[in-house]
């Protein structure tokens, strides 16, 4: 292990204490700390062949296989012009050896983020593409391309568009804008599935106007392909919603309800992390409203959420789908969708199933914590701020269409227009290079 690495993996949790006690020196400190590490990495990676036939891929932080990064890699795997490319995936070191054994990682190389191999494949890797931020001080040769995909199409607002000044446990909306900015600087592509995302994410990481052109491409969100293709064809998604249920043993005779907030800003407790406490549904509630009626909820959480969730009285009628599985599954086998402030229901839209809003903590979340990029009430379904809301639209499910369905339309047509099913195979053609 490199000297850099050994430092860095020794004062981490000391250092980010200081910080959070501190935040006066937290910009200045990180910025000596991005300078000095980021010079360190381009002296290395100048030295370093670029290896033109491979790709690295990352999906939130190296948590997880999935969203556009997935998608790409999956659309590449079964492309023959790419039979003699390389693919690696990056990890957090916990997963590696786990994730060795999923049976989709059979050609692709592991590295483990931030360690040495990682580092390494960075300076070699001709492409990136990435679904997060990658490290501050990681810059790409250039004759590199970095594809951000992001992972999702903004609701709550981001970096620079961050008005409300606040602060969690380590950035001030000042800090996390300036960071926002550090990572656009270093893009060659950013995926877009519309002019509303493009707009906003561009100004967001405070991507300069006059790069907009060469560096957006609206070409859809390769990580839905697989809903909308699945959910054209009848017979295709019959199938799928069959196989999907028997993999993670979910009855197969119920109507699915996909129950999936996110978590709060300012929620975050120290040696937990982001916590809900008063922002969930009543699940006894739920369970009175909707279980004679057949129906059964899959809840799943933000993986920023702490929370260890007890639904052991709920056994039979709450599924914990929160860790381990894919959520494009979850939009497909789910006949209706609730959430909060996440922007899920974007994705879930293709389905062009019922979606519900549960905002119980509305004043606070809109006027003191982030803000919006458009009034939410203008949202096609129904509002609900309290459990007689809730109970309420379950209620008229069945009405759904007659009440919201031309405005659904509308949403659709504004918000995932270039989501048809082909995305990645549009962007393959565009950005690489074959």
């Amino acid at each position: 292990m490199s000297i850099m690495v050994t430092l860095n993996r020794k004062f981490r949790k000391p250092m980010l204490a200081f910080m959070k006690k501190h935040p006066r020196f937290r910009r200045n400190g990180r910025k000596v700390y991005y300078d000095f590490r980021g010079q360190l990495y381009k002296n290395q990676a100048s030295k370093v062949p670029t290896n033109e036939k491979m790709v690295v891929f990352e999906s939130f932080g190296g948590r997880q296989v999935s969203c556009s990064p997935r998608a790409i890699y999956e659309a590449m795997l079964a492309d023959p012009r790419f039979d003699d490319w390389t693919f690696v995936w990056s990890f957090r070191k916990r997963s590696i050896k786990k994730m060795q054994q999923d049976p989709m990682m059979e050609r692709a190389q592991l590295v483990a983020r931030c360690y040495d191999d990682y580092f390494e494949i960075m300076q070699q890797a001709k492409y990136w593409v990435v679904n997060t931020r990658v490290p501050e001080y990681v810059h790409p040769k250039d004759d590199q391309v970095y594809v951000q995909c992001w992972h999702g199409t903004p609701l709550k607002c981001l970096g620079f568009d961050v008005a409300i000044d606040s602060q969690n446990a380590l950035n001030s909306t000042e800090e996390l804008a300036w960071r926002f900015g550090i990572d656009s600087e270093k893009w060659s592509y950013l995926l877009s599935p519309s002019p509303y995302t493009s707009l906003h994410l561009a100004d967001a990481f405070g991507l300069p106007e006059e790069r907009r052109a060469d560096v957006v491409l609206e070409e859809g969100y390769p990580r839905n392909d697989r809903i909308a293709a699945t959910c054209a064809d009848p017979d295709t998604l019959a199938a799928a919603k069959a196989e999907i249920c028997e993999k993670l043993g979910i009855p197969q005779d119920k109507k699915l309800f996909l129950y999936a907030p996110t978590w709060r800003d300012d929620a975050y407790q120290a040696g937990k992390g982001y916590v809900m406490e008063d922002t969930l549904l009543d699940f006894n509630r739920l369970r009175e409203t909707m279980e004679a009626d057949g129906w059964i909820v899959l809840f799943r959480a933000h993986y920023y959420i702490a929370n260890k969730f007890d639904f052991e009285p709920y056994e039979g009628f709450v599924y914990d789908v929160s860790r381990g599985v894919d959520i494009n599954d979850l939009y497909i086998i789910s006949d209706a969708l609730m959430t909060d402030y996440s922007s899920v229901f974007f994705d879930y839209a293709i389905t062009k199933r019922p979606i519900l809003f549960f905002w119980p903590d509305w004043e606070h979340y809109a006027n003191a914590i982030r803000g919006f990029y458009f009034d939410l009430k203008e949202l096609p379904g129904p509002h609900c701020f309290n459990m007689d809301d809730v109970v309420e639209a379950i209620g008229k499910l069945d009405s759904y269409d007659e009440m919201y369905g031309e405005a659904y339309a509308e949403f659709r047509q504004t918000f995932c227009p270039k989501d048809d099913g082909h995305a990645a195979e549009r962007v393959i053609n565009k950005v690489f290079d074959v």
